[in-house]
């Protein structure tokens, strides 16, 4: 059982222990990214968890990093639509070090004028990497596709025009406006004593004023029809994204979906595994996924195929999402995707990192950390008919979309097939 304790700022500390680890992993959930940005500042979430590495008043760049993986730890951060995360996995007994670490790097960053400069043209040759991968860009086009002229459409990377010309000044409000304890999760799994670590955070954080938490606006999501985004690029292969919206974050339904998508496309026993690659040799990898958010979600199918067969993997795609409105998916199949998620859940939670942003994330988007237990309860409790009613609301031609890149030449025959 977690244990959960809010500071007198608003600051929240909750904690699992986990007594047979002999590692803790600490996170600092920092309710700030993609999502609180606008098209001016967009990119200005990632660009600051890179500069927070760069030093601070206590140590410099190269003590930092030290300072963890000296003790054999390991270091990083990560950001995301809806969450900046600074994390470090320590033996236990470098708990109190790795906590003071990030700390002091989330309440102490010198955010140098010449760090800035130096991390603008690293950010900006990430970018680059990333529009030189097809099988990473095509998921920023689908985005975009999904929810256009809106923060969740934007890369959280960034744009290189943007990134070229945000200013110190610009960051640093934007840390000094998000970066505060009503904001701030801190997620601590392993061995432990909770009542420790609540006073490590006390101690580091407890000085901080209490502020406001912050907000998003509300997604905006309007689509009538089957919509298509192509950009044409000489690749090998033909990347594709094809998929439409779904379920937020906290949604009831969310553990049925969950289960679908583990049939469809989330293992090898799935159908479009066998379907596109094993009887047809139309993929190497073809895989789905599941994106969630507070207010929304998407599911998305995501393949590299051969130029001249973009069309028939398609129908071959829409096809097996129809099977899923048609008929109930079969006994054994339905026992075996239900097992492979419950085995993933309470295979990836004998991990103090992978427990550890159970916690983090769910605390700091959902408000609740749910029981293990009651989402196993949950998961035993979908029935098959739970995924075909989930599959007639969402696979229809008024929630599908598809992004291509490649060097497309059957576009009109791709129209023509992407429809149910």
């Amino acid at each position: 059982m977690y244990h959960e304790t809010v500071l007198e700022n608003g600051l929240t500390v909750v904690t699992q222990e986990m007594p047979s680890a002999s590692s803790s992993s600490v996170g600092l959930w920092i309710r700030a990214g993609g999502r609180f940005e606008t098209k001016s500042n967009n990119g200005v979430s990632h660009f600051l968890e890179h500069l927070l590495f760069k030093g601070t008043k206590k140590r410099n760049y190269r003590q930092i990093k030290e300072s963890i993986e000296g003790v054999g730890g390991g270091l990083n951060g990560f950001t995301s639509e809806e969450i900046t995360c600074y994390l470090a996995k320590v033996l236990s007994r470098h708990l109190p070090l790795a906590l003071d670490v990030l700390s002091d790097m989330v309440l102490n960053p010198l955010l140098k004028e010449e760090d800035v400069e130096k991390e603008r043209m690293v950010i900006v040759e990430e970018i680059k990497m990333y529009e030189d991968l097809p099988s990473s860009y095509v998921h920023a086009l689908f985005d975009e596709l999904l929810w256009p002229n809106q923060p969740l459409g934007f890369m959280i990377v960034g744009r290189q025009e943007v990134i070229g010309t945000i200013d110190r000044d610009e960051i640093l409000n934007y840390k000094n406006r998000l970066y505060n304890p009503s904001n701030l999760v801190v997620a601590v799994a392993g061995k432990l004593e909770h009542e420790r670590v609540t006073e490590e955070a006390r101690k580091a954080f407890g000085a901080l004023p209490r502020r406001q938490r912050n907000r998003f606006s509300k997604v905006q999501e309007k689509q009538s029809k089957p919509q298509m985004k192509l950009k044409s690029k000489d690749t090998e292969q033909t990347h594709l994204c094809l998929g439409g919206k779904a379920l937020p974050l906290g949604h009831p339904d969310r553990y049925a979906l969950g289960i679908l998508n583990v049939i469809l496309g989330g293992n090898m026993s799935s159908r479009l595994f066998n379907e596109v690659r094993e009887k047809r040799g139309l993929a190497y990898e073809i895989r789905s996924g599941i994106v969630r958010f507070q207010d929304t979600g998407a599911l998305v199918i995501s393949a590299g195929v051969d130029n001249r067969k973009v069309a028939e993997t398609i129908k071959v795609v829409l096809k097996e999402l129809k099977k899923f409105k048609e008929r109930e998916v079969y006994r054994k199949e339905f026992r075996q995707a239900k097992e492979f998620v419950i085995g993933q859940l309470l295979l990836g939670l004998e991990d103090s990192t992978t427990y550890m942003h159970w916690l983090g994330e769910n605390k700091l988007c959902l408000g609740r950390v749910p029981p293990v237990e009651e989402v196993l309860e949950k998961l035993k409790k979908v029935t098959a008919q739970d995924l075909q009613r989930i599959a007639k609301r969402f696979f229809t031609n008024e929630n599908l979309s598809l992004a291509l890149i490649g060097p497309v030449k059957e576009e009109q025959q791709i129209e023509k097939v992407f429809q149910f």
